[in-house]
């Protein structure tokens, strides 16, 4: 049952963020009951809000940021009501010593990268006058992948296939030792809730060097098979010898192979974006990512 500030709170976005409409089931999962952010005391100001938080517990690896706090969403009000709110926010954040402000990567749990200023520029422009600058852009794109043939690209120095079960502890140690943890978080759950099949391995000389999987990455079945692709990675070391491409044609394929007949992401850079390109991935959105310095 949701509260009354929730209540309040749905419906403003859904009043707002006309593209992009939300639910308690996900306000709760991703910022009200999601146990690695706690909220700050005050959301709220006349139909503004501001969903700011900071870091609660330890997130897996991750070293914990005891001096940044995240908005994952935001609506402006009326009359500059968001950029006041942010003014009452930014004083409980040099009370509780956060130095550093993001909109809106908290991880695990965002619900997008940033602001798509396109769609929604008084966000944007209510950030900008609070003191936010722009941090950088993550780019979304989609695939109608039933549309294509992925042929498979051979090598004969680079095994590529599926993570196996007795895989499962070594692959997690190599994550952990070269990537976010963001990247071990969603692995470990397609390995415990979902299916080894949606996870798509790289070996060099019989040591991992790098993946690919996907998952539904929403809701509350996030790790079982579904149109989401990622994460997706390749040990600094071994780039530039075309293992990307292998782990994501072969990951395509398996998307099909299991029914899927689209594929999408929230977040790419502009550089990464030209490998997906020549797959049948187009740039759909792109979200503008805000730090504000106190």
């Amino acid at each position: 049952m949701e509260t009354a500030i929730e209540a309040q709170i749905l419906d403003a976005w859904n009043s707002y963020f006309k593209y992009d409409p939300t639910d308690v089931g996900s306000l709760d999962r991703q910022f009200f009951k999601n146990p690695f952010i706690k909220p700050m005391d005050t959301l709220t100001y006349g139909k503004a809000y501001s969903l700011m938080g900071f870091r609660a517990t330890k997130f897996l690896y991750a070293p914990f940021e005891k001096n940044v706090a995240w908005i994952l969403s935001a609506v402006p009000g009326e009359s500059g009501q968001l950029v006041k709110l942010l003014e009452k926010q930014k004083g409980e954040c040099i009370r509780r010593g956060i130095d550093r402000v993001y909109y809106s990567n908290f991880s695990p749990g965002y619900f997008f990268p940033g602001i798509d200023r396109k769609k929604y520029p008084a966000v944007f422009d209510s950030l900008s006058e609070a003191g936010f600058k722009e941090d950088s852009v993550a780019i979304a794109m989609e695939a109608e992948i039933g549309e294509h043939w992925y042929k498979e690209i051979k090598d004969n120095n680079v095994k590529i296939g599926n993570l196996k079960i007795d895989e499962s502890e070594e692959f997690l140690e190599f994550i952990e030792n070269n990537f976010p943890a963001d990247c071990f978080y969603r692995a470990s759950g397609v390995i415990n809730e979902g299916d080894l099949q949606q996870i798509t391995v790289a070996k060099f000389k019989g040591k991992f060097v790098g993946y690919a999987m996907y998952a539904a990455g929403e809701g509350p079945f996030e790790f079982a098979p579904g149109e989401r692709f990622g994460c997706f990675e390749v040990s600094e070391t071994r780039r530039s010898m075309g293992i990307g491409t292998m782990l994501l044609v072969h990951t395509l394929n398996a998307m099909k192979a299991n029914a899927i007949r689209h594929a999408y992401f929230l977040w790419t850079t502009e550089k990464a974006s030209h490998l997906y390109s020549r797959y049948g991935f187009r740039i759909t959105r792109e979200f503008t990512i805000m730090v504000l310095d106190l």
